[in-house]
């Protein structure tokens, strides 16, 4: 038994050395990180020249071609070159025009706790209104699988998978949301782009070969640019943005760099036309909007709000916030989202949807 492991551990080393790589460059930014990746390119360097890796792209290529693989741009470029017509070329990222928020705003000490949503554009006549569901685990995790539920039998509404768990705008050399997000759409048109994402940026990253530390003015600058273009990517075309802020956490440091994320992306989104930024902490949070993982229903259950980990939302988290988004998406107010109407949409109290539920707080 010792052998066989031994031999499976060293089959992995020779033929994934690209995959240990690429495991060294996902660490954040820091001491292990570069021992890692010092170790893991030299690993790959001495196993290139027998020829391997060659082996393993064929494979993932073809893995892409069954859509097994996760990576939307690989599969779309994979699809793209086996096509009919061979004037067509691989899929291209769509490049947003230059952001339209304001970079240079001061940010906001603290994020709203009390928010609405937007007046809503009118659905298109005689289609249903295009969501895309877009963000990293906060997305996955409860927030998606409660949505796509609560609207499996509408056809008035047609719900675009585009999340990714893992991801971010802090490491674009993981996973590069820019290159990815136009590919998982394909030849999807969004109304409304509903986010949640940024749980997993509060890191530091490289820029132009410079170590940025999480929180300092250059990162927050560089951070704010990525930000600002992505929002300019996922509202072209006239699509509604609804950015979801963080949920408080359970660990005071994480829930410390939530609150920077939080301050950053309330910033950017405020200052963007076509999006808006809202606070779920009054739906789960406490009565001061801090952490809650339990809350109790007026007939004695208790509910989990929370996964374990302190960091997602549970599915019965998630049905606490799904109504509000349903019954935001049920009004046909036919106007657009300015800066003067942003606020101006009535939406469900939390005490109101509370009361429906049958919660005490």
């Amino acid at each position: 038994m010792a052998a066989v492991f031994c031999g499976f551990i060293a089959v992995i080393l020779v033929v994934e050395s690209r995959g240990l790589q690429v495991w060294a460059e996902r660490l954040e930014v820091g001491p292990l990180r570069t021992v890692a990746l010092r170790v893991t390119s030299s690993w790959r360097r001495a196993m290139q020249p027998l020829g391997l890796e060659s082996f393993r792209e064929t494979a993932i290529t073809d893995l892409a071609r069954v859509r097994w693989s996760d990576d939307a741009a690989q599969t779309a470029e994979s699809e793209t070159a086996e096509a009919a017509h061979p004037a067509q070329t691989p899929l291209q990222p769509v490049l947003p025009q230059p952001p339209a928020a304001d970079l240079k705003a001061p940010l906001v000490a603290s994020v709203p706790r009390s928010t609405r949503l937007p007046a809503i554009n009118a659905p298109t006549p005689g289609r249903p209104r295009v969501i895309a569901l877009t963000g990293d685990s906060m997305m996955t995790v409860g927030l998606s699988a409660v949505l796509l539920r609560e609207t499996a039998n509408r056809q008035d509404l047609h719900v675009v998978k585009a999340y990714r768990s893992g991801t971010g705008l802090a490491r674009p050399e993981v996973f590069d949301w820019m290159r990815q997000y136009p590919a998982m759409l394909a030849s999807e048109h969004p109304d409304i782009v509903i986010v949640a994402l940024g749980a997993n940026d509060g890191q530091g990253f490289v820029e132009n070969g410079e170590v940025l530390a999480f929180g300092t003015d250059k990162w927050i600058e560089v951070y704010r640019r990525r930000l600002a273009s992505f929002l300019e990517l996922i509202s072209a075309g006239g699509a509604q943005v609804i950015w979801i802020g963080l949920p408080p956490m359970k660990m005071e440091n994480y829930n410390r760099r939530m609150e920077e994320i939080n301050r950053i992306v309330y910033t950017v989104v405020n200052g963007h036309p076509k999006a808006t930024w809202w606070n779920p902490a009054p739906y789960i949070g406490d009565e001061m909007g801090a952490f809650r993982e339990f809350l109790t229903t007026s007939d004695g259950r208790t509910l989990r709000i929370r996964a374990s980990d302190g960091i997602h939302i549970s599915d019965e988290g998630a049905s606490l916030l799904i109504p509000v988004l349903l019954h935001w998406l049920d009004q046909q107010t036919p106007s657009p989202v300015t800066p003067t109407n942003r606020a101006a949409a009535a939406v469900i109290t939390p005490s109101a949807l509370n009361a429906r539920r049958g919660i005490s707080r």
